[in-house]
């Protein structure tokens, strides 16, 4: 997208984090983006918006694009997130902004990168923009201003990139922007950068992300936006660990392969990384970030001792030895179970304990837990 009405100062443009409204006119409702993309079905994972019919957006319209989307090639998990017989697309007639407004799920927070990227990707047809759009506070704009120059305007300028096949004007494109945990973004065109390490331009919170704007006149088509990457390699679910990793470290419980699999998702990891021995079940727990090559050589952390210091008082000593680093925090909740006859069935006390790192001194940590009186069996576990 990206325009040419209005004294040419029009910007078709993607403009991600701006404040809710600053396009004018009403307020758009919320579009959910889920906290969790590694779910089945696959699609739970993410916001879309196929625009075969009108969004909830502020100003949103619909109408069937004259343009072939067919130039677009779906990448390996595009009919997961889309149906392949649609038909129509956001079209922009070059006068009017529209405003997407995102949250998540129930609306209490807006979509954060600070700890889990965020991919915003759409399929796109761009039309010239002369000039530089009016950003205002957003964190990103992307336009086009001739058939070979595309333009990224970010907290320090705009970087402009010349693109090799001369074609960003004449067919559609698979546009993405990746939010990064570091507080940084990148470009891509075609699933090829166009830029990265760049520095969103500062308003509000650094890294949120609370709306996107369309302004000017173009197409844009099959909107995603997710923690996910909609170019994941690790296989039809999200949430799967990519084919030639090397994970060799005997039971990997499902939480852990979903824990594991984001680090693919996010970049952290080559699909090809050596895990082998490894203790993965045990790094999730302690939340201690897999490398090739990893420095982690012992990982201990268990339940030591289980305590009746009074009737309705238990205790549960805790082990943690990691050598030779230390977690900075630790995933793993302790919880007790109990009962008072063989054959019945486990009550929980006081639900779950988190553990934390700051928790252990000389490698232990105790934790306690009220209990009902009278005579029991106990149970104690570390659970995700």
């Amino acid at each position: 997208m990206c325009n040419k009405k209005r004294l040419g100062q029009t910007a078709a443009r993607l403009l991600v984090g701006m404040a809710v409204g600053l396009a004018g006119g009403a307020l758009a409702a919320d579009s959910i983006v889920p906290v969790n993309w590694n779910v089945t079905p696959a699609t739970n994972g993410a916001y879309r918006e196929t625009f075969e019919s009108a969004p909830t957006w502020d100003r949103a319209v619909v109408t069937a694009s004259t343009n072939s989307r067919a130039t677009v090639a779906r990448r390996g998990l595009g009919n997961t997130w889309f149906p392949v017989d649609t038909d129509k697309a956001l079209t922009l007639p070059g006068d009017a902004s529209y405003t997407n407004t995102l949250k998540y799920t129930g609306g209490s927070a807006n979509v954060s990168f600070a700890d889990t990227p965020v991919f915003v990707d759409m399929r796109i047809q761009f039309t010239a923009y002369e000039g530089a759009p009016v950003v205002g506070d957003a964190k990103l704009a992307v336009f086009v201003s001739a058939a070979d120059k595309i333009h990224v305007v970010h907290n320090s300028g705009t970087t402009t990139n010349t693109w090799p096949d001369g074609n960003l004007l004449s067919a559609w494109h698979q546009l993405t922007v990746r939010l990064e945990k570091s507080g940084r973004c990148a470009v891509y065109l075609d699933d090829v950068s166009v830029t990265n390490n760049l520095t969103p331009i500062v308003g509000g919170v650094a890294t949120e992300l609370k709306s996107l704007v369309f302004t000017g006149s173009g197409y844009a088509d099959d909107l995603y936006v997710s923690h996910g990457n909609p170019n994941y390699a690790g296989g039809a679910t999200p949430g799967s660990i990519p084919a030639g990793a090397n994970v060799t470290a005997g039971t990997v419980s499902s939480v852990t392969t979903n824990w594991l699999a984001n680090y693919y998702n996010d970049g952290s990891l080559a699909t090809n990384a050596n895990l082998s021995g490894f203790p993965l079940d045990s790094a999730y727990l302690l939340n201690l970030a897999p490398t090739n090559g990893n420095p982690v050589t012992s990982v201990t952390f268990g339940v030591s001792a289980i305590n009746l210091v009074s009737p309705t008082n238990v205790i549960v000593t805790c082990r943690l030895n990691v050598s030779p680093v230390t977690p900075s925090a630790i995933t793993g909740k302790i919880r007790l179970k109990y009962k008072s006859e063989i054959g019945a069935s486990w009550e929980s006390a006081q639900g779950v304990t988190q553990a934390s790192a700051a928790s252990f001194s000389n490698g232990e940590a105790n934790f306690s837990f009220a209990i009902p009186a009278g005579n029991h069996f106990f149970k104690a576990q570390i659970v995700e």
